[in-house]
């Protein structure tokens, strides 16, 4: 009969057929010992399942056809394999399972080893009948059938979860320290630590996974489940993706790439997350690509899904992520034709100020002095306590002094005009203390210098306001559109109205004395054309949006306003984005009669793949900062997948109070790995520290 655990699914499908047999049996005299009446016809035919795969020539050769049918209608558990009876039930239960006190199942019947015996054919059909009743009434078959029922009632299944619940207390206490760890960026070594503390306050927590390693791979898991969530999330309900993707180098010297998301996960509002960082093998745009692509099919995301649902990609202005003929856009472009490229309106803000440095004289002499102060404080400790005292000494209070105008976006650049407008007098003082300093002290002190500051205040407040504004996580294109077209007419404005720090180097340039210091005329320091300098910057401040989603801002509407007003933008838009045309054409029309009051559902979906395009990569500069944070000049030997894990955490991972470590607890115990308290293994042995005579004491 071979193996019965192999005959398992064979013995299974031969029950089943026999078990769909419809016919009913022709004689009314048999009985449950087995006894058949004699005036069936034994011509009669055996009726299945097209499906069955039950033969004639599976049962015993001796039986008719109508007692094959009897049979395997009375004994459902009855099967047949080379012509010998057997038992599915016990067939199914086997020897795997021990019996009460130690009994166990036929193997005979459980092996299909039952054959008829007998000198006619009349005593070869009666010989099985006996023998079918005793295994019946067995006790045997009765405990294999008890065993079965309660196979289907998952009863181990649910007992193997009841001994589990007892792990899962430990092991979720083990799983939040862990998290922990992660979420705050300590380093995996204060795992062991953490759980010493723990269990000195009377916390459970097992007696393994309390490693630096187990640490480590716990982090993992629930990093990779929480990336799983979101794929699912994304792609089960269909939802518009846009990809954020940035280049920089580790700490290491290895180039990463930082891909980000934008999508309406769990929610209608889409939102921007941090997803991988990826060693790069080259610095081509290739390379880029390939590694991009291969990412997001990694991770879920098959090529048809994206061919429907990518909608948007996000980059800064680097030649190779924007060149035109091969750069990481194009070829994203080619693969995806309906593919929307968005430049980083950050970035393209930087760009503006860039091309205002080259357009207005006096400038670029200003930043140059302003880097002479940088220089002078970053790489030197003693003029930098120097500066300190001096602000001590006028009572300010000290700002850091950084790089103006760099590469840097501009909030940096204001943050640097506020330090050294703030700490002027100190500035004064310190270069007048030393004689080698007169240089930069006759510069700081005259008029134009003072009004320059003035200016420059003045232009970058707004566009650092401006700037930080673009970056929030919730910002959409079209509230974008309506910050830029704000912000411009502020500058215009500007040109003739100076703002309140330009008003007030101009009144110091009369009264020549600013924050008490002496001011004093120098040619040499050439002063910054006010009207120009604003003039610039709200001509290169340029929005370059789509123009077509001005439709969809209320405020942007003609006085009358016609019903078929928009209605044309609104297809161009459905097209580029794939959305349903008419429905939206029909929802714009309902939010025009409402007077944009509320937003009819069918306007929705093209509202959400509007805002799911990203205005700005600063998630990606976020994720730099979080590795920064993360791989420093000690944990450098992190490789890139568990980095990017712990960056997943640190930048998506809810706070402790809100974490659900169960989910994760189940997941890792179904992958077959260890329970806190599990007693498989060697516990980790405490480290031995050597005492010390005045312990005692403490």
């Amino acid at each position: 009969g071979g193996e019965p655990g192999s005959n398992l699914n064979k013995t299974n499908d031969i029950a089943a057929g026999q078990t769909q047999a419809n016919e009913s049996c022709t004689s009314a005299a048999a009985a449950d010992d087995g006894t058949f009446g004699d005036d069936e016809d034994e011509n009669d035919t055996i009726s299945t399942d097209d499906n069955s795969r039950v033969s004639e020539h599976e049962w015993p050769e001796c039986w008719s056809q109508a007692q094959v049918r009897y049979f395997s209608r009375n004994y459902k558990w009855l099967i047949s394999r080379n012509q010998k009876l057997g038992c599915s039930v016990c067939s199914q239960v086997c020897a795997r399972v021990d019996m009460q006190q130690g009994q166990r199942v036929s193997q005979e019947w459980s092996g299909c080893l039952i054959s008829s015996f007998g000198r006619d054919k009349a005593a070869q059909q009666n010989s099985p009948r006996k023998k079918i009743k005793e295994h019946r009434d067995s006790i045997y078959h009765k405990k294999a059938v008890e065993i079965k029922e309660k196979a289907t009632q998952n009863t181990m299944q649910k007992h193997t979860e009841d001994m589990r619940k007892a792990d899962y207390a430990s092991t979720c206490n083990v799983f939040r320290t862990a998290y922990k760890i992660g979420k705050h960026g300590r380093p995996f070594t204060d795992m062991p630590i953490d759980v010493q503390l723990q269990v000195l306050n009377g916390v459970k927590m097992g007696r393994v996974l309390h490693s630096n390693n187990s640490c480590a791979n716990i982090l993992d898991h629930i990093a990779a489940e929480m990336k799983k969530k979101v794929v699912n999330d994304i792609v089960m309900n269909e939802r518009k993706l846009c990809v954020l993707i940035d280049e920089s180098t580790t700490i290491s010297g290895k180039s990463v790439l930082v891909v980000c998301l934008r999508s309406a996960i769990s929610s209608e509002n889409p939102d921007t997350i941090f997803f991988e960082l990826i060693e790069l093998q080259g610095p081509t745009a290739k390379d880029i690509t390939e590694a991009l692509l291969g990412c997001l099919h990694n991770n879920g995301f098959d090529p048809h899904y994206l061919q429907e649902h990518l909608l948007a990609f996000a980059c800064d202005g680097a030649s190779v992520m924007l060149g035109r003929k091969a750069g990481v856009a194009a070829q994203l472009c080619s693969k995806f034709p309906y593919l929307f490229v968005w430049h980083c309106s950050n970035h393209r803000l930087e760009l503006a100020v860039c091309d205002v440095l080259k357009e207005v004289g006096g400038i670029n002499h200003f930043k140059i002095f302003l880097d002479q102060l940088y220089s002078l404080y970053h790489a030197s400790p003693k003029n930098q306590r120097e500066l300190t005292e001096s602000a001590h000494n006028v009572g300010q209070r000290l700002l850091v002094i950084g790089r103006v105008l760099s590469v840097r976006w501009v909030a940096s650049s204001e943050r640097t005009v506020k330090a050294v407008w703030e700490n002027y007098q100190a500035l004064q003082v310190h270069f007048t203390s030393r004689a080698k300093y007169k240089g930069l002290n006759d510069v700081l002190t005259t008029v134009s210098f003072v009004v320059n500051l003035g200016i420059m205040y003045d232009a970058l407040t707004e566009l650092s306001d401006l700037s930080r504004m673009l970056q929030r996580r919730d910002m959409t294109l079209d509230q974008a559109d309506r910050q830029l077209d704000r912000q411009i007419r502020v500058l215009e404005s500007m040109v003739s109205t100076p703002g309140p720090y330009t008003q007030t180097a101009i009144e110091a340039e009369k009264e020549k004395i600013f924050r008490n210091v002496c001011l004093h005329e120098n040619q040499r320091v050439i002063k910054i054309n006010h009207g120009q300098s604003f003039r610039s910057l709200a001509e290169n401040t340029d929005s370059h949006l789509l123009s077509d989603i001005k439709v969809l801002q209320s405020d942007s509407w003609p006085a009358s306003l016609d019903i078929q007003y928009g209605d044309a933008a609104v297809r161009r838009l459905c097209q580029r984005f794939r959305v349903g045309e008419r429905e939206s054409v029909l929802g714009f029309r309902e939010y025009k009669d409402l007077k944009a009051s509320k937003t009819p559902a069918a306007l929705k979906p093209l509202l959400t793949a509007v805002h799911t395009i990203a205005v700005s990569t600063s998630e990606c500069e976020r994720a730099f900062s979080s590795m920064n944070d993360t791989l420093t000049d000690k944990r450098n030997s992190l490789d890139i997948k568990r980095l990017s894990n712990m960056i997943f955490l640190k930048c998506n991972g809810p706070p402790l109070d809100q974490f659900n470590a169960q989910t994760y607890v189940q997941t890792w115990l179904a992958l077959g790995r260890r329970s806190a308290a599990s007693t498989n293994c060697e516990a980790q042995s405490e480290r031995k520290v050597e005492p010390k005579t005045c312990w005692s004491l403490f």
